[in-house]
């Protein structure tokens, strides 16, 4: 790319390398022939092979490296363009500068493309089914956030109106894994940036569907609210419901991938949860005093009975537990903490 982001030629990758067609054809094993055809052409990369550009990727400097950017500033521009007529504004600094892989943030824009239209369809449930995990997850709350510099949004409130008319229709034709995964990831992210539970949010679907969306709905308004009420009420919702506590138990293990995302959501009975036990460890560090209540009343005690190990990391929950504890101000949590680390210190 150049300066104003302009493609380049293939004569215009090599010339500060003083490389002419003969230098790239001998260099890459090319037919000087095939070079010739690419040489002055801006538009290269959609006529060159897959075999030859590796080749070229492989023998000539700048032209892997030139690939990609390109590959993704064609991407982005369509993508920008093709949202700014759906009535939302990338914010192109904020994308640029994310600590996020752009290849996710890409793909989190197409998401939003896809909610924009409102295409309630099979393709867009499985789309936006992808998002579930740790990484999808924090590009995907990029395109909702409401925080200049890192939202990707520069008024994401259309963003927010068209999921939570997108997420009743979802299901309406169809009833699938991806669609539960997908209700379940636009409600959490639209309950995380306004810390309620929208009413719009509550319709009745069946059995597990309902279940896992209640999640995501709880999981984001804890993050945005900080209501303990509710992390207590959705704690007994799970001692009383089986069917609540079995998707909490495999929602963590699959969103880490200490497990595969299975469509019956099961776990397979012996399993280590070491990328779950670093999320945890992060998620208590890094979020409010009612999620920290939710995950020492709720999800770890859950997720000791299925790795008492907690993928060998006890002693660094116990530190956690104990350095995060003694800072909260509600007692409840704080004695929750405390209870917790001395069971844990038994299991040590």
């Amino acid at each position: 790319m150049t300066a104003d982001g302009a493609p380049k030629s293939l004569s215009d990758i090599t010339r500060d390398m003083g490389l002419n067609m003969s230098d790239v054809a001998a260099f890459s094993g090319l037919d000087e022939s095939t070079i010739f055809r690419l040489w002055d052409n801006v538009e290269w990369l959609d006529r060159v092979s897959g075999r030859s550009l590796q080749s070229l990727m492989s023998s000539v400097p700048g032209i892997a490296e030139y690939s990609m950017a390109h590959a993704i500033r064609k991407r982005r521009d369509e993508l920008v363009d093709d949202l700014h007529d759906e009535g939302l504004t990338v914010d192109v600094h904020a994308l640029e500068n994310s600590a996020v892989a752009q290849q996710h943030l890409l793909n989190a824009l197409e998401a939003a493309l896809h909610i924009m239209r409102g295409q309630a369809s099979q393709k867009t449930s499985s789309f936006i089914a992808r998002f579930w995990g740790r990484e999808q997850d924090r590009a995907l709350e990029s395109i909702y956030s409401t925080e200049p510099g890192r939202g990707l949004i520069e008024d994401p409130r259309k963003l927010f109106d068209a999921s939570i008319e997108l997420a009743p229709r979802l299901n309406r034709k169809t009833y699938s894994f991806h669609s539960i995964l997908a209700l379940n990831i636009l409600t959490h992210q639209v309950s995380k940036v306004t810390g309620r539970l929208e009413a719009e949010l509550g319709f009745e679907v069946p059995g597990r569907q309902s279940a896992f969306m209640m999640r995501g709905v709880v999981m984001g308004a804890l993050i945005g609210s900080n209501d303990f009420d509710l992390a207590e009420r959705y704690r007994r919702e799970l001692d009383a419901t089986p069917v609540y506590a079995a998707l909490e138990e495999w929602a963590f293990p699959t969103y880490t991938r200490d497990g595969r995302i299975s469509s019956d959501f099961t776990l397979p009975s012996s399993l280590s949860l070491r990328n779950t036990a670093t999320e945890v460890l992060r998620e208590i560090a890094v979020y409010n005093d009612a999620y920290l209540y939710y995950l020492v009343s709720t999800y770890i005690p859950l997720a000791l009975k299925r790795d008492p190990a907690f993928g060998g990391k006890i002693a660094e929950l116990i530190q956690a537990l104990e350095l995060r504890g003694a800072d909260c101000r509600d007692s409840t949590t704080r004695q929750t903490c405390n209870t917790l680390v001395r069971r844990l210190r038994g299991i040590a």
